[in-house]
């Protein structure tokens, strides 16, 4: 069998398989830049050159998360919205969407995929008094401890925003 051809039907089925998850759950591909925001709800900050990532509990000793500046971070009074840059496409894709644990949050928090395969993003709580500004050595850094008992962030410890624009970063109200 060609190789070649085998690649090119392997990537046609992801396609397949990817369409047809998409039609049974009913995700949808969000864009920050587009994104409904609730009412009353407005950006506080918001940084396009930033990078946000989770951090597992059980990891290696020594991780580095490379600064790529493809993201887009938007801090609202009642959120905090992360997405990365598509793949051929200008707008950024809602990745992540980190609710206060001190106010009201989605159910979809609770699943333990914290809504990725129903409304196209996770969704996760985080502590609002854990916050960490990390502003002595580059890259600088704000870490967010997530809420334990909430499903979504099972395996994970933190949240990290890295950006340079520390100073005027500001958590929702």
């Amino acid at each position: 069998m060609n190789p070649l051809l085998v690649f090119l039907c392997f990537i046609g089925g992801m396609f397949l398989l990817a369409f047809a998850v998409k039609k049974i759950t009913g995700a949808k591909a969000y864009y920050v830049e587009t994104f409904p925001l609730e009412s009353g709800e407005r950006v506080l900050w918001e940084d396009s050159a930033a990078d946000a990532y989770p951090i597992a509990k059980r990891r290696a000793l020594y991780v580095s998360y490379r600064r790529s500046r493809r993201a887009r971070v938007r801090v609202t009074n009642l959120r905090i919205i992360a997405g990365a840059k598509a793949l051929l496409r200008s707008e950024h894709m809602v990745l992540h969407v980190l609710y206060p644990s001190d106010r009201q949050f989605p159910e979809q928090a609770h699943e333990l995929g914290g809504g990725l395969l129903t409304v196209g993003y996770q969704a996760f709580v985080f502590e609002r008094t854990s916050a960490v500004e990390q502003a002595t050595d580059k890259p600088y850094y704000i870490e967010l401890k997530l809420d334990p008992n909430v499903d979504s962030s099972i395996n994970l410890s933190t949240y990290r925003i890295y950006t340079d624009a520390i100073a005027a970063f500001r958590l929702p109200e």
